[in-house]
This record gives structure tokens, sequence and C-alpha cells, in this order.
């Protein structure tokens, strides 16, 4: 390989492992992912470095085209990088399937407390129908213990989790 071609791979190299370190800095990229990407910087940092070595080492593995070794390697690590994703999201979709179903238990209590309270205020004063919205007339006429209703539930299902 030309020493031009060298130069300037690590030269892409060191602007990649840049771009990387500054969206880590400035929390634009997380460090759980900057991990294999900063290694894949560093790969190209370091390859035209020691291509010489790398060829043997292809060569020496039975590859016929010396680069296939450095694709081979990309391809695994793009697929790292993916597979990393995929356990992200899918964790990230359990624990939003659980916040839905918790903010579903509980807008279902509030409803539960707000209707029976709504229900005895507009027994007691008809006029007042229509003016006020169901929580406003809740947070009024709230029992003492529908607050604490509500807190044991919500303790119930934070301590399920």
């Amino acid at each position: 390989m030309a020493l031009r071609t060298r130069f300037f791979l690590v030269i892409v190299g060191l602007l990649v492992l840049g771009i990387v370190i500054n969206l880590v800095r400035t929390r634009k990229l997380q460090e759980r992912f900057a991990l294999l990407w900063l290694l894949a910087a560093g790969g190209l940092v370091i390859s035209p470095l020691i291509i010489d070595w790398l060829d043997q080492l292809a060569y020496a593995l039975g590859f016929d085209y010396p680069p296939g070794l450095l694709l081979l390697l990309a391809v695994v690590g793009l697929l790292l990088i993916l597979f990393q994703f995929s356990l992200h999201i899918s964790r990230y979709h359990e624990q939003i399937k659980i916040l839905t179903q918790e903010t579903a238990l509980l807008r279902h209590d509030l409803d539960e407390l707000i209707r029976p309270v709504g229900a005895k205020q507009s027994t007691d004063n008809p006029s007042s129908i229509g003016e006020s919205s169901d929580v406003e007339l809740a947070a009024k006429t709230q029992e003492p213990d529908a607050e604490e209703q509500i807190n044991s539930r919500y303790r119930t299902i934070s301590s399920e989790r």
C-alpha cells in the first residue's frame, strides 16, 4: 500500500475517533454505545500502520485476497454494534410496556376514586354540574383516605417491578 494511502487512512481514522469522542463529550452519544465505535475508529487508525502484518495473517488463515480479512472484521464489528442496539431496544421495549401498564392501572384507580366523589358532589350541589372538571371536583372533595389509597396502589405497583 502506498504511503500516501496509509497517511490518508490514518487521517480518516483520527477524524472518526475525534467525532466519536466529541459526541460522547457533548453527551449526544452515550458511553455504552461509544465503546464499539471507539474500537472501530481505533481499528481505522491502526490498520494502515500494520497492513503488511494483516496481509501475512490473511494468507496464513487461508484468504486468497487479503482485504477480505479486513472486510470480514468490519462486518463482524458492525454486527456487534447491531447486536448491542438490539439488546437495548429489547430492554427499552419491556420497560415501555411495564410503564404503559402501570399508567393504565393508575389511571383506572384515579377514575375509580374520582367517580364516587364526582357523583357525591353533583348530588350535594346540583347547580355546580358542568362548572368544574372531575379532577377539580376530586381535589375539592377528596376524602382523606383516597389519597392514601392512590399512594398504596402506587407502592404496590412499584414493589412488583
